[in-house]
């Protein structure tokens, strides 16, 4: 802190905008002994002891343990790659920014709970091909398709980005799997869980108010939880119609 009380540096980002809300959803909730929606991901399961004591977890890291705080820096990533975060929960997505970190850096697994029960989320991108796309265009579509499809052009990807490739036979070489940087996202994938949702956006928003109703606010966890839980069924069953 500074010496107006302003955070300065953290020892963890919070950013439940960013990968924590998937954390929270797939991960915590799940170590905490529930499961966020039913099996077919049309029930909202999270409202129950196990969601208010990973929602609380969560939200004890900035009010309780001090060891974050929401908005620092905007986003969780700018702090970390200022080096001022000493942790960030993020995709493989943003290995490539991150290297040109000027300091040491590595990754590692999400930890496992007292139990040694781990859980991950995993969420994937596809390239498709517009409907309307013919003659020329649909023939140049296709042949960059079959391009970034290889098992080049994904290493490729790899290299340079960071996401790692779809074709399980380019992304569990033994080189990858042993690679400190890739290495334990490959391992990540073995215990994580896809959410299937209807309304990305929406279902995000109501998790992040539900934090932030908590945080700014100083809601009761419990009732902002059963507020989101409530929110997102109602997103949920309105796609269904």
């Amino acid at each position: 802190m500074d010496g107006g009380g302003n955070i300065t540096t953290e020892g963890m980002t919070l950013d439940f905008a960013g990968q924590d809300h998937h954390w929270w959803r797939e991960a915590l909730v799940r170590q905490f002994g529930g499961a966020p929606y039913t099996d077919d991901y049309k029930t909202v399961t999270y409202d129950d002891q196990a969601g208010v004591d990973a929602l609380k977890f969560y939200t004890d890291l900035q009010t309780k343990e001090k060891v974050g705080m929401a908005g620092f820096m905007d986003e969780g990533q700018a702090a970390f790659r200022a080096g001022l975060a000493g942790m960030t929960i993020d995709g493989t997505f943003r290995l490539g920014s991150f290297a040109s970190n000027s300091f040491k850096w590595g990754v590692t697994e999400l930890p496992a709970n007292a139990d040694g029960v781990r859980s991950n989320y995993a969420s994937y991108f596809a390239n498709c091909i517009g409907a309307s796309a013919t003659g020329e265009k649909l023939e140049a579509s296709e042949k960059f398709l079959k391009y970034v499809s290889s098992p080049e052009a994904m290493q490729i990807w790899l290299k340079v980005v960071g996401e790692l490739p779809a074709r399980k036979a380019v992304a569990l070489t033994d080189d990858n799997v042993a690679d400190p940087i890739y290495g334990p996202f490959l391992k990540g994938l073995a215990y994580a869980h896809t959410t299937q949702f209807v309304d990305e956006a929406g279902q995000r928003q109501t998790a992040i108010d539900m934090v932030n109703r908590v945080l700014i606010n100083g809601d009761d966890p419990k009732a902002s939880l059963d507020e989101a839980a409530k929110q997102e069924q109602a997103i949920i069953d309105d796609a269904a119609q």
